[in-house]
């Protein structure tokens, strides 16, 4: 076991199955005895224990894509950024191997409203598809996913998605998600948001959410990640 401290418990799990499901997204399967029947909130997490290149232990946090309590068997979809840690791990882990972590993690919990607003980004693709999945056909769930380009787009239950292709336009700015956000035919009630992604872009998205008829004790932003060095306007 890795000597790295937990206030979880620590699941020693075999990875079963690893597969492609776009050219940035991998999905590794993995099953722990421990984890059986263990209760899981959609979009909760796991904190996966790492060694770095200096031997150090490291965590790095992936989202519980899906759960089957019987066989205490987890998905967590990875996004390949092409460099870090995380990356290189999912990158290389192969069936039979073993991975340790802890959890489930997290604090986001769905909450009863008139209409769900999902706004994030490929590192958050993963959580929005559990959230509208457990929200269901029926709910209206609107979703701005911003992603490298059309081989990124994942399947996803929801009344309406919309996919912004960033390209060659930088990572960690609001320029394509900010006004297509503004542009959404959201519907009259109140409604709740999830903002999901890079952190000074979820912290604007915030600003933005009353005038689309969203309170602020009904908006839920986590950061994922931070872009390095560049301006957020």
């Amino acid at each position: 076991m890795l000597p790295l401290r937990s206030k979880r418990a620590v699941h020693t799990a075999t990875v079963t199955a690893v597969w492609e499901l776009t050219p940035r997204m991998v999905r590794v399967t993995a099953t722990a005895e421990t984890f059986i029947g263990l209760e899981v909130r959609p979009a909760q997490d796991i904190e996966l224990f790492l060694l770095n290149a200096s031997g150090l232990p490291v965590k790095r946090r992936y989202t519980i894509r899906s759960y089957r309590p019987g066989q205490g068997e987890i998905d967590v979809d990875v996004f390949l950024h092409r460099h870090g840690l995380g990356s290189a791990w999912a990158s290389t882990v192969q069936p039979g191997d073993t991975m340790e972590f802890a959890g489930p993690r997290g604090k986001l919990e769905l909450r009863p409203a008139d209409w769900h607003l999902f706004v994030g980004d490929e590192a958050s693709v993963p959580a929005i598809s559990a959230l509208t999945e457990a929200l269901g056909e029926q709910a209206a769930t609107f979703v701005v996913a911003e992603v490298t380009d059309a081989a990124d787009e994942l399947p996803m239950q929801a009344h309406s998605v919309r996919w912004l292709h960033r390209r060659d336009h930088p990572t960690g700015t609001t320029a394509l998600v900010e006004p297509a956000v503004q542009d959404l035919p959201l519907p009259p009630g109140t409604g709740h948001a999830y903002l999901l992604g890079e952190s000074r872009v979820v912290s604007r998205l915030r600003t933005l959410m009353p005038a689309l008829g969203v309170p602020h004790n009904n908006i839920f932003a986590k950061g994922y990640w931070n872009a390095p060095g560049r301006d957020r306007s």
